[in-house]
């Protein structure tokens, strides 16, 4: 079916796509023929359309227009030009599929170096609203390499575009929405208009891109070529890409590795290749990738005893280079301790946010596995001082924004490790009556958690905050009716909150601007898998399948295919910097805190599906989250960006509180104070609570280490892959005479998770020797214990 003709419109196609353009170039209607058949893909109207040429120079924002040139049945050319530029964009076929080419001549006499000269995509990721933002195509992923450009586009319904150009591109950018207008000053939205690739930019850059693509010389002329690819499933799409590319394309199962383990790479390349690898000692070595049949290589990346990153550049015999970063980390209970004493240095305050004072949770899960009476003592001061200005101390009702139920939900989980830290039951009790609260004041009768009207289930998950006081009150039920009441109340409320959520199939609201927000949809998947958890065998599907499916359409904003142990499974957030560390404009903040909120999910998928496709994004997300804890010097950072360049400003000023008796309130823009501008481009940004005593929020860093803590501390996993491959996690196993023997890596592993179907074991535990014959998915406790669930209640 062909799309329906409009006049005035220029229609072309080749055999696996079909375009109607306007005659400034720009695409109204396009459709890409996927090996399952035609997608369409929805372009922007207005200032985001494209595809357009634009750029700045001279000081200047420029939009290039063009006109039609010369037109065939699978090709149309338009030209244009500014001052001493001429333009051409050219969409045609190659292979049979849509290639969009773009060159630029400079006709004049003195060099063009732009801040910026490319092509604004124009295609539609404005996610603005249910169910249309399910046909919606992220940049999921936007990848410069020196020699070539990689990247995709996924929709949360499952279909994506890859995107390829064999040629050198400077850099690329997202366009960012505007949120809302404090008088002139603009806030970033939750939204992206669309993406731009930038053929030549200014530096810096970050190394792996290009460093040459900054000027155009007189008399020269530049050209790319920009292939669209649509495809259904993402391991499909390096192989895809290498041809596209003529360049090798790395992919990495395991991204992050402990001391002395080890991952394969796979390299797809038509051309042999060479790879150069830097140890994080500074050791160098060239080596051979092994061929592996198909066009296809295998390189052995071997962890030594330093912690830091391998760097690994592999180039084909035409020149063609790709990058790839593994991370070799310490055991995951240094990162604990070094966030733990972060915590203090960046102390939780009371405010009207309770990002502010997440490091609590940091603070009191520490102490199960460094006991330290004096820091125990130090944490329950700073407690006890913030808690009354953001609580009422009797009834325990929320004193700021009651409408922030995400504040009342985060002291609950709080209190639940505090007493988990303390044994103190009349913490657990403060924690049962701020719950009680929630679930008079914030739940609606259709069972959702609201702020006012609007849907809140998802903010900060407050049903797993429910949850986690309900798995500590359920030791306490057995002995004490006053408890079991509890415990029958709460489970109730977070039950109607889940069926609401499971029946609502997306269908949801968030904190801020609407749109397929990131924390939303991993929220919501991560209560529905762990309420699923919870619930007997037979009564888990409903609960389970809801959890899948949002997990799996969040996919598209995750980072799952990039080869860099710094952003492995980093979800693409963009708007937290000018609240949580006074930087703007938007940018993307990958991992952010929130990222962990996706490690949830994916973790609990595991448990319930037993996919290691699940366990694999985990750990991957798992590692890169915590290298926020600086490898190197055990500082504590806020977030990485992979933006290559962002021209930004931060306040400057350190701000100070004047009255220390009262909580703080309200967000800074960075306009209204002294500030500073500079460049960010593929780095960590710093914390900034050390010297400002202000509402920011940059604390919400310890979301990771409550992850570690639940996901990875004390605990290791084996299983066998579909290849009957055995994969482990904190531990190693072999297979002697029959029995499958495990030992733990890791510090303190109490349990292990074991995914081997039925089989012989033995796990060989710090404290002793643990056998048995498995008969299914089982985890196997230290003291001797098999269960199948670590959640039942």
């Amino acid at each position: 079916m062909s799309l329906p003709a409009q006049d005035a419109l220029i229609r072309i196609g080749g055999p696996r796509w079909e375009a109607a353009l306007h005659r400034n170039g720009q695409v109204d209607r396009m459709r890409l023929l996927s090996d399952e058949g035609w997608i369409d893909v929805d372009f922007r109207k207005g200032p985001f359309a494209g595809f357009t040429w634009v750029g700045e120079w001279n000081g200047e924002k420029h939009v290039i227009g063009v006109t039609l040139d010369a037109q065939k049945t699978d090709e149309a050319v338009l030209a244009g030009s500014s001052g001493a530029l001429e333009f051409s964009l050219r969409y045609h076929s190659i292979d049979g599929q849509l290639a969009v080419s773009a060159a630029v001549t400079n006709t004049g006499r003195l060099p063009l170096q732009p801040q910026s000269l490319g092509l604004m995509t124009g295609i539609d990721s404005y996610m603005e609203k249910f169910p249309d933002w399910n046909d919606k195509f992220f940049p999921t992923l936007l990848r410069c390499e020196r020699t070539h450009f990689w990247g995709y586009c996924k929709r949360p319904e499952g279909a994506l575009i890859a995107l390829a150009c064999p040629q050198p591109i400077a850099s690329w950018s997202l366009q960012y929405n505007v949120g809302y207008m404090e008088g002139e000053l603009e806030w970033g939205g939750h939204r992206v208009e669309t993406f731009t690739i930038d053929f030549l930019h200014a530096g810096p850059l970050p190394e792996r891109h290009p460093q040459t693509q900054f000027q155009l010389l007189p008399g020269k002329t530049k050209e790319w070529t920009l292939r669209l690819i649509p495809l259904q499933r993402l391991d499909g799409l390096l192989p895809a890409l290498a041809p596209v590319c003529a360049a090798p394309m790395l992919e990495i199962a395991r991204t992050t590795l402990a001391k002395g383990e080890s991952t394969r790479m796979i390299i797809h390349s038509d051309e042999s290749v060479t790879a150069r690898i830097q140890m994080p000692d500074g050791q160098r070595m060239t080596v051979r990738p092994e061929a592996a049949g198909g066009n296809k290589y295998e390189l052995l990346i071997q962890a030594g005893e330093a912690r830091g990153h391998i760097r690994i550049d592999v180039e084909n015999s035409s020149g063609k280079q790709s990058e790839a970063i593994v991370s070799v980390r310490p055991d995951w209970l240094w990162f604990m301790d070094k966030a733990r004493a972060a915590a203090l240095v960046y102390p939780p305050r009371a405010t009207s946010h309770c990002e502010s004072w997440y490091g609590l949770y940091t603070l009191y899960l520490s102490q199960q596995y460094f006991p330290d009476r004096e820091l125990l003592e130090r944490t329950e001061q700073i407690m006890e001082s913030i808690y009354p200005l953001m609580f009422d101390m009797e009834s325990h009702e929320p004193l700021l924004v009651k409408h922030r139920i995400q504040n009342v939900s985060s002291m609950v989980g709080i209190l639940v490790d505090r007493y988990e830290a303390t044994g103190d039951e009349a913490v657990l009790q403060r924690a049962s009556d701020l719950a009680d609260w929630l679930i008079r004041h914030a739940q609606h009768p259709d069972g959702s958690y609201r702020a006012g009207k609007t849907h809140y289930t998802s903010v900060i998950y407050p049903a797993k905050s429910l949850m986690e006081l309900i798995l500590a009150e359920q030791a306490l039920a057995a002995d004490d009716p006053l408890w079991r009441e509890r415990l029958v109340r709460h489970t109730a409320s977070v039950r109607r909150a889940m069926d609401e959520l499971a029946a609502a199939d997306g269908d949801i609201d968030t904190e801020g601007e609407l749109t397929y927000e990131d924390g939303m949809i991993s929220c919501s998947a991560l209560q529905l898998g762990l309420f699923a958890l919870m619930q007997p065998e037979n009564e888990r599907a409903v609960y389970r399948e809801a959890a899948l499916k949002l997990v799996d359409g969040h996919e598209c904003l995750a980072n799952l295919l990039i080869p860099d142990g710094r952003q492995r499974g980093a979800t693409r957030r963009f708007w937290e910097s000018q609240y949580d560390v006074a930087i703007q404009p938007n940018m993307l903040n990958s991992p952010h805190a929130w990222t962990s909120w996706r490690t949830y999910s994916t973790w609990y998928a595991y448990l319930l599906t037993g996919k290691l496709y699940y366990l694999e994004q985990t750990m991957n997300a798992l590692g890169n989250c915590v290298q926020m804890v600086d490898m190197n010097l055990g500082a504590l950072r806020w977030v990485f960006v992979p933006d290559p360049y962002v021209r930004a400003r931060q306040i400057s000023k350190q701000m100070m509180v004047s009255d220390r008796s009262r909580a703080q309130e309200g967000h800074h823009h960075t306009l209204k104070y002294p500030s500073q501008e500079f460049v960010i481009g593929e780095q960590y940004i710093g914390m900034i609570s050390d010297w400002h005593e202000t509402n920011l929020q940059d604390n919400d860093v310890h979301e990771h280490f409550k992850c570690l803590a639940e996901v990875a501390l004390g605990k290791a996993y084996a299983a066998y892959d579909e290849h009957g491959s055995l994969r482990t996690w904190n531990c190693r196993a072999e297979e002697k005479d029959g029995v499958l023997h495990v030992y733990p890596t890791e510090p303190k592993v109490e349990r292990v998770h074991l995914n081997v179907g039925e089989k012989q074991v033995a796990v060989h535990f710090e404290t002793g020797d643990v056998a048995a014959n498995l008969q299914e998915m089982v985890w196997v406790h230290a003291d001797g214990r098999m269960m199948r669930d670590l959640y039942m209640i």
